[in-house]
């Protein structure tokens, strides 16, 4: 839903003499030409998965600019690398055959200073370098026969609930989650990446300083959506690239490289990413608590408290141990022209194929609806689900989907149909009113502390810990009165 502008990195390195990379240890199928008609083939769906590009083209040349004088000392021409700064609040980045590399807004958020950010683009192009994403493409090929090049994703990619019902009731995102490299393949990268950042003049350190708050992001990440022992899940980056600051710190000591007077660039990369919207986009709908909201849509609603909201590209899913409550729209016009009314798209058009029971005509906060139960097969096993159409006055269907153990669609069926009944199309007035939220960098003043800016910040529940988690904070540590601090208005 938001314009895709691809940013190529066009600036040239710093120093003339190329970093030597040794030969791939392995052998690589997939010739260069390949490799970038794939990613060219799947960039398109990189952008549709994670938001689209992120559309401010300061950020978009600045981050360009940190990628192309690492990739400079590389020994490839500059031109082989395209960079995009992806519309995700979610800390991540990856790289895809054919020097496409991804970093997303959420991971500059959390980021610190400029070395932090380059050592995270150090690292994917140090992935492109050493063609991980080649040879994992090669494997895949090896050990399940003739796969078709658009199939790529399924070997970069590791879906977590890919086909589950008809791809209609998929995990979030569409089951698009980057499949972890092997701890060798990251400490090579981590390598690369080391030695690129030190001829460049970045601190190497900072890499593994980002890697602790990356971590500390899958703590917190864990604790919001209400998982015990942390862990940021699929979406968070430890989930693509396992190790953590150690891992760098051997990185290091293998590349043997430290810049004399290493750079760290704190005050520009602050004055760059103040203002970058934080958090969702208006434009892929916002989560605020427990509601949802899509102004561009129209659309609007409230989960259960307790059911932690995620909100991915191509559906909006709530979640806790006793089931899952999913939305999306139907997005094939034609389907919602040929269907007579909302019972009849129910069970003629989405689920035609499934043995439902309990099909009856409902409301749905005033609004013509449908629903249906059935027992159905996922891949982790069996699942009693919840089917409701709901006739929007935008002349879409609206789809909820809930989710249960076997037996268990009672527990929660009256909840989430009180959920589904806050459905409610958005005035004009109040579709105008949804705005972003940002990042504000403040000069803390005497008496300010991580509490006083957080009963301000609209950061909700854990304000305090986001807020300590963006400035790379300690439990009790405070920012020091004249210190650049950023928080979120």
């Amino acid at each position: 839903m938001s314009r895709c502008v691809v940013i190529a990195c066009l600036a040239a390195g710093l120093f003339a003499a190329p970093m030597t990379i040794p030969q791939a240890s392995a052998q690589i199928f997939m010739s260069p030409e390949e490799a970038k008609k794939l990613g060219t083939q799947e960039h398109p769906k990189i952008l549709k998965e994670f938001g689209g590009v992120y559309d401010d083209p300061n950020i978009g040349a600045y981050v360009a600019g940190i990628a192309g004088r690492i990739a400079g000392q590389s020994g490839q021409p500059a031109s082989s690398f395209t960079f995009t700064v992806l519309n995700s609040p979610i800390v991540n980045a990856f790289a895809l055959p054919g020097g496409y590399v991804y970093i997303t807004r959420g991971t500059l958020a959390l980021a610190n200073n400029e070395a932090e950010a380059a050592g995270v683009l150090g690292h994917e192009i140090g992935h492109v370098i050493a063609q991980h994403s080649e040879k994992r493409y090669d494997r895949s090929l090896i050990t399940q026969g003739a796969v078709g090049i658009g199939s790529v994703l399924g070997s970069i990619f590791l879906g977590s609930g890919a086909g589950d019902l008809v791809g209609q009731l998929g995990s979030v995102g569409g089951g698009l989650y980057l499949a972890g490299f092997s701890r060798e393949n990251e400490l090579e990268a981590d390598t690369i990446g080391v030695k690129l950042l030190a001829r460049v003049g970045y601190a190497p350190e900072a890499q593994a300083a980002f890697l602790q708050s990356m971590s500390n992001y899958g703590d917190l990440a864990g604790k919001m959506a209400g998982r015990n022992g942390g862990g940021g899940g699929v979406s968070d980056l430890f989930a693509t690239h396992p190790g953590g600051p150690q891992r760098v710190k051997e990185a290091m000591a293998a590349a043997k490289e430290y810049p004399n007077s290493p750079v760290y660039r704190r005050d520009e990369y602050l004055d760059r990413i103040d203002g970058m919207i934080y958090g969702d986009d208006p434009k892929e709908g916002v989560v605020r608590g427990n509601t949802f909201t899509h102004p561009g849509l129209r659309v609007g609603f409230s989960m259960p408290d307790g059911w932690p909201i995620t909100n991915a590209s191509d559906a909006v899913v709530a979640s806790n141990s006793a089931g899952r409550i999913q939305f999306d729209i139907e997005g094939d016009k034609k389907k919602v022209q040929a269907s007579r009314n909302a019972q009849d798209y129910l069970t003629r058009i989405w689920v035609p194929k499934l043995p439902l029971k309990n099909v009856e005509t409902i409301k749905v906060n005033g609004m013509p609806a449908a629903t249906a139960t059935a027992r159905i097969q996922l891949k982790s096993g069996n699942a009693d689900v919840r089917f409701v159409a709901v006739g929007f006055p935008t002349d879409d269907i609206m789809r909820f989907v809930v989710i249960a153990p076997p037996g268990g669609l009672g527990k929660i069926d009256q909840l989430a149909l009180r959920s589904i009944n806050t459905l409610k199309h958005l005035s004009a007035a109040e579709a105008a009113a949804v705005k972003p939220v940002r990042l504000k960098v403040v000069k803390v003043g005497s008496g300010d502390t991580v509490e006083s800016y957080a009963k301000v910040a609209p950061l909700g529940s854990y304000a305090t810990e986001q807020l300590r988690l963006l400035n790379a904070l300690k439990d009790s540590e405070q920012p020091k009165p004249g210190e650049r601090f950023k928080t979120v208005e």
